[in-house]
């Protein structure tokens, strides 16, 4: 089959798929002339929103990567970058992001307005920029992928489809991702939790009292790990790589179903599936590491084999 041949039945293939958003649009009220837009949509600028020290800012908006810094003047700054041009079916008009004051702070918004929609041929970048107070409480209800960065009052993010990037952050830190990675480096606090349903899980210089690391499909790798309590770090289906800070003082339970597992770079361990103990320093906070699928390399002195 030649490549014009291919290419043409590509086209054919996405006009088809256009002309039936089209229909299914039409037939819920909506005619050709109001479900067509080529729009150059730019995003309305937004006054920066004084909120004190500590505010609670929440962001909602799953369309849109989301990256959240600092700001030095107890203001919330909020950028919307989001660009869209091209053939847009859609049953409204790409919505404008809100940010409004709260009692306690600060909500950023895109409302959903339960607007069917179907691009082809478009260019386009959703992505907003958000710098709150250092001490921000910050909450991502929904996002498309996020950065945050410099934060000291806790974050809890959700991307529904996106990889999560933390970074030097304080406080207790939760982040869920439905499809993608997370990545955690220079993390300092309480409670780290990170949960990934496709995705590997990456920590670097992590230091916290609690953490839970699980994810069903990827690699789990930590780098000059350190926990005070206790720890699990769990993946369904990869390999798992941890180096301990040194002078950790944790009992480590290793286990895979179909794997070995090395400290310091030896195995004892001849058979599929493995289990293993080892305790480091006095041994009193304990960690859990666990695949079904993969081997488990541990190191102790502060390099990895």
């Amino acid at each position: 089959m030649s490549r014009a041949t291919v290419v043409a039945m590509l086209l054919a293939a996405e006009i088809a798929i256009v002309g039936m958003a089209i229909y299914a649009l039409g037939r819920g009220g909506t005619s050709f002339a109001a479900s067509l837009h080529s729009p150059d949509f730019a995003a309305a600028p937004i006054a920066p929103l004084a909120a004190g020290a500590t505010p609670h800012v929440v962001i909602d908006d799953p369309r849109s990567r989301v990256i959240v810094g600092t700001s030095g003047d107890e203001l919330v700054h909020v950028r919307d970058l989001t660009r869209i041009r091209g053939a847009v079916f859609s049953s409204g008009p790409y919505p404008h992001l809100t940010a409004t004051r709260t009692a306690d702070g600060v909500r950023i918004a895109r409302p959903d307005g339960g607007r069917a929609t179907f691009s082809i041929f478009d260019m386009s970048v959703q992505r907003i920029e958000v710098d709150v107070p250092p001490g921000a409480r910050l909450e991502v209800a929904r996002c498309e992928g996020a950065e945050v960065n410099g934060l000291d009052g806790g974050v809890s993010v959700h991307s529904v489809d996106g990889h999560i990037s933390l970074s030097d952050l304080r406080g207790s830190v939760d982040a869920h991702s439905d499809d993608g990675y997370i990545s955690a480096t220079n993390v300092r606090g309480d409670r780290l939790a990170m949960e990934s349903m496709d995705g590997h899980l990456s920590l670097d210089n992590v230091a916290v009292n609690s953490l839970v690391g699980t994810t069903r499909d990827g690699h789990i790798e930590a780098g000059n790990l350190s926990v005070g309590n206790d720890a699990s770090l769990q993946t369904a289906d990869g390999w798992m790589r941890v180096r301990f800070a040194p002078g950790a003082d944790v009992t480590v339970d290793a286990s895979t179903r179909d794997g070995k597992i090395t400290v310091d770079g030896f195995s004892s361990d001849n058979d599929s599936s493995a289990q293993r103990t080892i305790r480091l320093g006095a041994g009193t906070g304990r960690v859990k590491l666990a695949t079904d699928d993969g081997s488990i390399h541990i190191t102790t002195n502060g390099a990895f084999q």
